[in-house]
């Protein structure tokens, strides 16, 4: 399983070696004692649920971070280190915010010398147990149940500590703010600022889609890299966000919809690796129409009097230029059918 902030290795080897669980908004903040790890393999699949790639970084003097380094050093107990982590939490939580269950996990992986810690802010649910007919079918009240479901998750972060050390990017979600901003108050208590715009998430797109195709070209219709890639580009400038998704259905889209499950199969594998690579995992933005804009036209005129025109984001996949000795060049043009052939005249003559 892919996932945005944890590497492949950790995600094979996680253990919860310690939990602890507050709540916090609705009153005074009352520290709780560090909980025996239970229910590992629910808590792990949610932690994996809230892992996308980072576009937040700590600030180098956030005091999460120093708590958490303290933590991981062993210079204050998981527990103590732990509840000072809730309780400011708890202080900067606003008015507005919902009440909800603060938990904070650290993780082991197979490496000793890193370690993970989550933290998920999780929405109370209310529900009701029957219990088995046997036992006279009772139901029973169940006051803070806490469900597999990604939209019951508030607020989460992932940190990465190695060698004692808290690195500065961190996986982040905020289920209150459009994806992948994070409120005020969550990025002040982690002393953490945005460090990727959606201008720079967008030109990361553009190149997966470059890429993407220029990969799979022979499944392309007539190999047409540059009008598969206007076409994908189109499609992800109109939606109202883009996602992994979105990226792999305009790759799909832009090579003719192949019913050919072998064809689906390697464009859907060759995007989820460019995807991987460009570390746009688990997120969502915006698409920025500047961005993905019809790319323009570049216009070349030889001494020759021969004039090329082309998009611009053809140069390098179907046209090839080299330099030559005494600032000569040759124009390697490759195309899967040739449309036009015809003599103009020259209106200058």
């Amino acid at each position: 399983m892919d996932l945005g902030f944890i590497t492949d290795d950790e995600n094979g080897s996680l253990h919860i070696t310690n939990m602890i669980l507050h709540v916090v908004g609705g009153g005074e903040f009352v520290p709780e004692a560090a909980r025996a790890v239970e229910h590992e393999e629910f808590f792990i699949a949610r932690i994996r649920d809230t892992d996308v790639s980072p576009v937040y970084s700590f600030e180098p003097a956030s005091n999460t971070k120093a708590q958490i380094e303290r933590i991981a050093t062993s210079a204050v107990s998981f527990e103590a280190g732990a509840q000072a982590l809730s309780r400011d939490f708890s202080r900067l939580h606003v008015g507005s915010s919902r009440d909800g269950a603060l938990f904070i996990f650290e993780l082991s992986t197979h490496d000793p010398e890193v370690k993970l810690y989550s933290l998920v802010k999780y929405d109370y649910r209310e529900a009701i147990e029957q219990e088995a007919a046997g036992e006279g079918g009772l139901l029973r009240r169940i006051v803070t149940a806490f469900i597999a479901d990604k939209k019951a998750i508030q607020k989460s972060t992932i940190v990465r500590v190695v060698g004692g050390v808290a690195e500065l990017p961190i996986s982040t979600r905020d289920r209150m703010k459009p994806s992948p901003e994070i409120g005020d108050y969550f990025a002040a208590f982690l002393d953490a600022s945005r460090t990727l715009s959606d201008e720079e998430l967008n030109k990361k797109v553009v190149e997966v889609l470059r890429t993407t195709l220029a990969a799979c070209k022979d499944l392309l219709p007539e190999q047409d890299v540059a009008g598969a890639f206007r076409h994908a580009q189109g499609i992800l400038r109109d939606r109202q966000e883009i996602n992994e998704a979105a990226i792999t259905d305009a790759i799909l889209a832009a090579a003719g919809s192949p019913e050919d499950e072998e064809a689906r199969s390697m464009l859907q594998s060759t995007t989820r690796r460019r995807i991987r690579a460009a570390k746009l995992e688990g997120l969502e933005f915006r698409p920025d129409r500047q961005v993905l804009r019809r790319p323009p036209l570049r216009k070349v005129r030889t001494t020759e009097g021969v004039t090329l025109t082309y998009p611009d984001e053809a140069e390098g996949v179907i046209v090839r230029r080299e330099q030559l000795a005494a600032g000569a060049e040759r124009f390697t043009i490759t195309t899967a059918c040739v449309t036009e052939d015809k003599l103009v005249r020259d209106s200058s003559r």
